[in-house]
């Protein structure tokens, strides 16, 4: 079972959905989705704190072929 995140935990109708195995990797995706889609630049202590509260446990052993289409299995 890995760590999940999508951006609709956090109320947007970005389809995104993070998958993986450890809460630093996780952050790593959802940084980088963060950066490349919605032009994030800087991120702050408080949106570090709503991805942490957020991350959920679930499968993902599909993430290539599910979670890039926000369809993870949880």
């Amino acid at each position: 079972m890995g760590k999940m995140i999508g951006c609709k935990d956090f109320g947007s109708e970005c389809m995104f959905t993070a998958c993986a195995d450890t809460e630093v990797g996780l952050f790593e995706k959802v940084l980088g989705h963060g950066r490349a889609i919605h032009g994030m630049k800087e991120f702050s202590p408080d949106f570090y704190n709503k991805v942490r509260a957020s991350i959920r446990e679930g499968y993902c052993d599909l993430e290539d072929e599910l979670c890039k289409y926000g369809e993870c299995i949880s």
